[in-house]
């Protein structure tokens, strides 16, 4: 019997020609918008920047806001890869949801200057960028899934009834830690900081009540509002990528 030759170590796909171009066409917009802000850069500006015509720029992009979509799927992919240490780490809530936000927040740092220039676009209900929106679909479910994640098997633990929805009401409380952080001018966004652990302190106090037979009219008021509101979101659209 012969001995088995070793496996070969699958190569690292190499980027085709199509790749790389958009790949330097989402890149050079991310630095304009750094650079420039998100309303003053134009798609001429990133077809000359990433040495293209304006045509080439727009069949891989049709507008600024798929820029800013591919912006929002890479930094939701790399902030939730990273959260994965962070609820490894601990079974206690609170360290749990500190951690995923301080995450969040250091994924979201070499961005802070420009991010304020996108609240306005993303703000409007009609806004493909708007987090509710249709567009942003998918990335709003894998963070709600995290959120998930979060809550399961934590300490203290997380009624049924309420987990189903409670992961929802989390995702919407990192969104406005995060519209909050990027607001804050304080230094090392201290005030955002603070914000969040008084708030997850509240957070977890309450969770910790949701088994109390006094507060679980509340907690069922709170959760048939939540249930409607997530409810009536709009899915992905058909041609989303």
């Amino acid at each position: 019997m012969t001995a088995s030759s070793p496996k070969a170590t699958a190569e690292p796909a190499v980027p085709t020609k199509s790749q790389r171009t958009r790949e330097r066409i989402f890149s050079c917009a991310i630095d304009l918008f750094m650079s420039h802000g998100y309303e003053k850069t134009t798609m001429r500006m990133i077809a000359d920047q990433a040495d293209v015509n304006v045509a080439l720029s727009y069949y891989y992009f049709p507008s600024k806001e798929h820029l800013v979509l591919e912006f929002y799927r890479n930094f939701s992919r790399d902030f939730i890869e990273r959260s994965a240490s962070v609820l490894e780490s601990s079974s206690k809530l609170e360290a749990r949801l500190i951690g995923v936000a301080e995450t969040m927040f250091a994924a979201a740092g070499p961005y802070h200057a420009f991010a304020g220039s996108l609240f306005a676009t993303a703000a409007s209900p009609t806004s493909p960028l708007n987090p509710f929106s249709a567009d942003c679909a998918e990335i709003r479910t894998h963070g709600i899934a995290l959120c998930a994640r979060a809550i399961d098997g934590c300490t203290p633990r997380v009624p049924k009834d309420v987990a189903q929805e409670l992961s929802f009401l989390l995702w919407v409380f990192n969104l406005g830690m995060l519209y909050c952080w990027i607001h804050d001018q304080s230094e090392h966004q201290q005030k955002t900081r603070t914000i969040l652990r008084q708030s997850v302190r509240l957070l977890v106090g309450l969770i910790r009540l949701s088994s109390s037979p006094g507060s679980r009219y509340f907690w069922r008021q709170a959760l048939s509002i939540t249930h409607l509101v997530r409810s009536n979101l709009p899915g992905p659209r058909e041609d989303s990528k």
